[in-house]
């Protein structure tokens, strides 16, 4: 958990001082609304959200375990750094369990609108109090949707590093022969990785014969071409012979078209004939 500064938090919800020190003067005068406002909002909860949803006992769990620090947040004012430290906390749960970012929010919308109707009720609902119960909701609806928002590019980024490394899967298919069929459309980040993982690889089985398989890449023009011949380039470095398998003839007119100098590159029609002369050199 960073750091929490609390003036920072006021200053940015134009929150006063005054305004906190004025809900906590009528916050007794509410002590009878406690489970008439939890009641509200239980049954809106039953009524608008589907029996069906897995996380929804959980969450209604959670929220009926706290009922009572939540409602003391508000009548209390306690607009504080446990205040700011519990709707972080609030966020990593909604986060971790699945619910939704625009669920969760309707939540606690609908949570805060039920505090609302509690003063109303006691004819305590200032312009001055609605308006710093609100940015109080307002802080705890961006920090929970920063909290999920942060949490989805984690998963997101997780998932993209384990497609980066399915997407590059050398395989010794012999002895001091390495292969690496490459799938689909190769940009300059995936050819970076790709590089990155064949010189690995040569390094660490001291392969002699590295073979790149395209038969499955989708188009090959200028930047795809230049990655390839600089692959081939620094396999030959490491003392690798490096040959192009699935060269089809589209792929073939292309290079061509491109100028490509083929003595710089050793290409195969299929992967069967780049075995079999991989298999040759390593004779």
């Amino acid at each position: 958990m960073k750091e929490i500064n609390i003036q920072h938090y006021k200053k940015k919800y134009f929150i006063k001082e005054e305004d906190l020190e004025d809900l906590r003067a009528v916050g007794s005068q509410l002590e009878t609304e406690f489970r008439t406002t939890f009641d509200s909002f239980y049954a809106y909860v039953d009524e608008a959200i589907p029996l069906d949803l897995g996380y929804k006992n959980q969450t209604m769990g959670l929220i009926r375990q706290v009922e009572k620090e939540l409602w003391l947040d508000i009548v209390a004012a306690r607009y504080n750094e446990q205040f700011i430290s519990s709707s972080y906390n609030f966020g990593h749960y909604f986060a971790q369990t699945g619910v939704p970012l625009e669920v969760h929010n309707e939540l606690l919308f609908r949570l805060f609108e039920a505090f609302y109707q509690a003063y109303k009720r006691k004819g305590l609902n200032t312009g001055a109090r609605v308006q710093t119960i609100s940015r109080m909701s307002r802080t705890v609806l961006d920090i929970i949707s920063e909290v999920h928002n942060s949490f989805m590019q984690s998963q997101l980024e997780e998932q993209n590093e384990a497609l980066r490394e399915l997407s590059t899967p050398v395989a010794q298919i012999a002895e001091n022969v390495l292969l690496l069929p490459l799938v689909g459309f190769i940009d300059s980040k995936r050819a970076k990785d790709m590089m990155e993982s064949m010189l690995s690889n040569i390094a660490e089985q001291q392969a002699k014969v590295f073979i790149l398989d395209i038969s499955g890449v989708a188009i090959v023009d200028t930047a795809v071409a230049n990655h390839l011949i600089k692959m081939t380039k620094a396999s030959r470095l490491m003392g690798c012979h490096c040959i192009i398998s699935g060269v089809s003839g589209p792929i073939a007119q292309t290079i061509v078209e491109l100028g490509i100098q083929i003595d710089e590159i050793d290409t195969r029609g299929s992967m069967r004939d780049a075995l079999a002369a991989a298999l040759n050199r390593n004779l």
